[in-house]
């Protein structure tokens, strides 16, 4: 399943990444969020009624969502069917643009990451979109905690 959340959901959407879903975020036009998600058969994601109408109107599927916490906006979508898979690698996407994430050994991180990260660490992920590189790190261990509170919802 893919999404076009509308830009009152960029914490959703940087999650839903991070579970694998492909999440487009950042079309600011209702019009535009509406052509994207005809022409890609993207779910529209809106917290917005008019939008939502308008694209039931046009035949797509929607998601509206009512809540602001980004745990009850899991549980909405739970609601909805929506299974949240193993959080980060192999499955997810990079949370900043998208793009698919991959495993990258450490000596290609060389001179890419702070050299105590790279002392530290022997697992790196690549975006192969935009080139972020990501680490099991303090970070990584605060979304696995925030992953264990959103299971539960």
């Amino acid at each position: 399943m893919r999404f076009i959340a509308d830009m009152m959901l960029g914490r959703l959407a940087r999650w839903l990444r991070l579970y694998g879903y492909d999440t487009l975020y950042g079309v600011e036009d209702d019009d535009e969020i509406i052509r994207v998600a005809l022409e890609e058969e993207r779910v529209v994601l809106t917290r917005d009624s008019g939008l939502a109408g308008r694209a039931k109107r046009l035949g797509l599927k929607v998601i509206p969502l009512n809540s602001n916490s980004l745990e009850e906006q899991i549980r909405e979508l739970k609601e909805h069917g929506i299974e949240f898979r193993e959080l980060f690698p192999p499955n997810a996407r990079c949370p900043k643009c998208n793009g698919l994430i991959r495993p990258i050994s450490r000596d290609e991180v060389r001179g890419k990451v702070p050299e105590s990260v790279y002392q530290k660490y022997d697992e790196f992920y690549v975006c192969q979109n935009c080139g972020q590189i990501y680490w099991p790190g303090r970070q990584w261990r605060e979304m696995l905690r925030i992953d264990e509170k959103l299971r539960r919802v």
